[in-house]
């Protein structure tokens, strides 16, 4: 109750210090007659009652002294406020709403009667008219706490993201900086994808605070949502500067530079993290990849060995370690780094396959066979295991067995192009290339420039006899790789074998002998088309390089008996035919025409 008599007289105190009882102010020159006077003293009691009840929350007996108060002046906000918050005790907002809006009319722009409506609508659940009230409070009142605490209240429950970072926006420019609320700003304008507004943000912290090591790794991450990897590795270079132990800007750098092949500003930037935070692993793992991509192996091992034995490395401490012997053919070193991870966990498919490349590398076919299942046991899902296992069995001559978990690998993961590859390769040595050209048109659709699935496709669709599909994929290969010279041969041969486009094939196998002059298989292209073109003397000359450049091919030594045929050396045509007869099975072409030259020699 004191509290209560307080404000009471403090209302009571105001109002007699206007000498109107927040009544509208008298016209200027008007002079106050006894009648007026007497007007005001009664519209200040009943004033006053009003004040009295509303304290008493008697808000209906409130409304009849403040109504009172209206017969002796209807031009003050005071009393249409007064009335106006009495409904809203009642719950009647509507009614406060028509009271305010005269107050309104008598003086626009008044904070307290803004404030109130503001409070109606946001009563009556009409956020859009609470929310746009609550900005023009603000405005008047940037100071007024309660409204801004509603204000982001609505913008939460409407998901107005971006009216509360401009709302932070403004208790910055109110407040001063403050960290909090620039990052939660900045968020919202990041996840909004106006980045540069968050960028905005971020410099001017900044400017007053530029050794904020947090807020320059935040800068980085806008730049990388930007898309400007450089400026972002430039600001987390700086985050470092001021806080080396702040490991996540050193991840997202060595991130963006290991993408980029860019090995020596990893070096330098480590070498820096290394020298000022040498406990700190993560440091000297990277420097040392770094060197091991450099082929600078012996610095990889004297940045890891002294701490190899230490408990609770991470894995990657022994990948480095290993690869850094596997690239020296250090292979049973290597075995032991990588048997290392399987031990540390046997769940993490890194150690299984690494190991499986030395032993594949050592040419211990039956033992990668051998390990790749064993390391299904524990991972039988993985497809990258599967795959590398049906490639093991291949390469062991067991192609048949190998499609099984070849096709697992795929069934796991139908983007596993290894795996479709490896397919195709095991099909067609099966010689079902219908299913081989299946496998390998899948990897095209996965990967378009895969190069080694175009060759083999095209050859593929040569051995079917279905052309215009292998013209359209070598052109469309030469398109991606105009100087790969394995795909001008192997074009050149097919359309030499149907005598089409012959000079564009001598062409292509021209180039492709400028690349490789002592490639036996290209010369005998390019002594074929010779031949194709009647022009015997360049075709003896070709293919009898291409057999001194290679062993014994049935293929060539054909083609030399055919070109001595036409110059009429019969014997040596004879002779190279029963050489090539002793090289092939496919001999009934060479018997016939052994018996047809033999009685002409």
């Amino acid at each position: 109750m004191k509290i209560r008599y307080f404000i009471l007289v403090i209302t009571l105190l105001v109002v007699q210090c206007l000498g109107i009882c927040s009544c509208s102010a008298p016209r200027s020159g008007y002079v106050v007659t006894p009648v007026d006077k007497e007007r005001l003293l009664k519209a200040r009691d009943h004033f006053t009652a009003g004040i009295f009840y509303q304290l008493e929350n008697n808000h209906e007996q409130a409304l009849i002294e403040f109504y009172q108060v209206l017969l002796y002046d209807s031009l003050s906000t005071e009393i249409y406020n007064r009335i106006a918050e009495n409904h809203m005790a009642l719950g009647r907002y509507e009614s406060a709403l028509r009271y305010l809006q005269k107050s309104q009319d008598q003086k626009p722009g008044e904070t307290e009667t803004t404030r109130l409506i503001a409070e109606c609508y946001y009563r009556l659940k009409d956020d859009e008219k609470a929310i746009y009230y609550l900005n023009l409070v603000l405005n008047l009142d940037p100071l007024d706490e309660n409204s801004r605490a509603l204000l982001l209240l609505l913008y939460r429950k409407t998901n107005n993201q971006i009216g509360m970072a401009r709302q932070y926006e403004k208790m910055i420019e109110v407040y001063g900086e403050d960290e909090d609320w620039v990052r939660r700003a900045a968020t919202i304008y990041m996840e909004s994808g106006q980045i540069d507004e968050a960028l905005m943000l971020f410099q001017s912290y900044l400017n007053a605070d530029s050794t904020n090591a947090g807020m320059w790794y935040s800068v980085g991450t806008a730049y990388e949502l930007k898309n400007q990897p450089d400026d972002a590795v430039s600001a987390y270079e700086k985050s470092l500067k001021y806080l080396p132990k702040f490991e996540q800007p050193a991840r997202e750098i060595y991130e963006i530079c290991r993408k980029k092949n860019q090995w020596d500003k990893i070096l330098k930037v480590f070498q820096s993290l290394h020298q000022a935070e040498p406990a700190i692993i993560f440091y000297r793992l990277i420097l040392a990849e770094a060197y091991l991509n450099k082929d600078q192996y012996q610095q990889t091992r004297e940045l890891l060995l002294p701490v190899s034995d230490q408990q609770g490395l991470p894995w990657q401490v022994y990948e480095i370690l290993g690869r850094a012997d596997l690239a020296e053919k250090k292979y049973p070193s290597a075995e032991n780094y990588f048997q290392s991870i399987i031990d540390k966990d046997a769940h993490n498919p890194m150690g299984w396959l690494l190991k499986g490349f030395a032993l594949s590398d050592m040419d211990s076919l039956t033992r990668a066979e051998q390990h790749y299942r064993h390391s299904l046991e524990y991972l039988p899902d993985n497809s990258y295991l599967l795959s590398f296992h049906g490639i093991s069995l291949s390469r062991l001559g067991r192609d048949e067995e190998a499609l099984v978990p070849l096709r697992k690998a795929i069934d796991k993961d139908s983007t596993n192009i290894n795996a479709w590859l490896s397919c195709g390769f095991a099909l067609n040595r099966l010689n079902r290339n219908s299913e081989a050209a299946v496998a390998l048109e899948k990897v095209l659709k996965l990967d378009p420039t895969n190069l080694t699935a175009l060759t083999t496709l095209g050859m593929i669709y040569d051995s079917m006899k279905l052309f215009s599909k292998s013209d359209s994929i070598y052109e469309q290969a030469l398109q991606l790789y105009p100087e790969n010279d394995l795909l001008m041969n192997n074009y050149a041969n097919s359309l030499a074998e149907r005598d089409e486009k012959l000079e564009y094939a001598l062409d292509l196998a021209l180039k492709a002998i400028t690349a490789k002059p002592e490639n036996g298989a290209y010369l005998d292209t390019v002594g074929w088309i010779y031949y194709k073109l009647n022009k015997f003397q360049q075709a003896l000359s070709y293919i009898q390089q291409s057999l001194a450049n290679r062993e014994n091919s049935a293929v060539v030594l054909e083609h030399l008996g055919d070109v001595y045929l036409k110059l009429n050396q019969i014997s040596a045509a004879l002779k190279c035919w029963r050489q090539s007869l002793e090289l092939t099975t496919d001999q009934e072409t060479l018997k016939l025409k052994i018996e047809r030259y033999e009685h002409e020699k």
